[in-house]
């Protein structure tokens, strides 16, 4: 009789947990209109380019380029515009890098807002 209860205890414990799983997730009213309604909303953060601009040129600067045909002062840091047009550079892996450390960078540290801010400002940065 115990293994029996258990049995049914488990089942609608799957049951209970796929239906969560797959309900959609609520999103926020100042979700942006071009989100999926069942993105959830603390995926990602969401960029401001000109803010990131403001911090690339106050950090990032003494090493990379950072305006567009802007050469970069140490020759190992790539100009942002060539990091941007590296192909399939997208927002999750300048992302990744930025939270990476490297053997020929500092470890800069950055608030999630921040990354997403220079992650927003590289993108746009895009030739193509």
């Amino acid at each position: 009789m115990a293994m029996h209860r258990s049995r049914r205890n488990w089942i609608a414990l799957s049951v209970a947990t796929t239906a969560l799983l797959g309900a959609p997730v609520w999103t926020p009213a100042w979700t942006p209109a071009w989100t999926p309604a069942w993105a959830p909303a603390w995926a990602q953060e969401y960029g401001d380019a000109s803010r990131g601009a403001t911090l690339a040129v106050g950090v990032c600067v003494a090493c990379h380029g950072v305006r567009k045909g802007e050469g970069s002062v140490n020759p190992l840091a790539p100009p942002f515009t060539v990091i941007a047009d590296v192909r399939g550079m997208s927002a999750m892996a300048l992302n990744v890098a930025l939270l990476s450390s490297h053997r020929t960078m500092p470890n800069i540290v950055l608030d999630p807002q921040e990354r997403a801010d220079v992650v927003a400002y590289i993108l746009s940065l895009k030739s193509n």
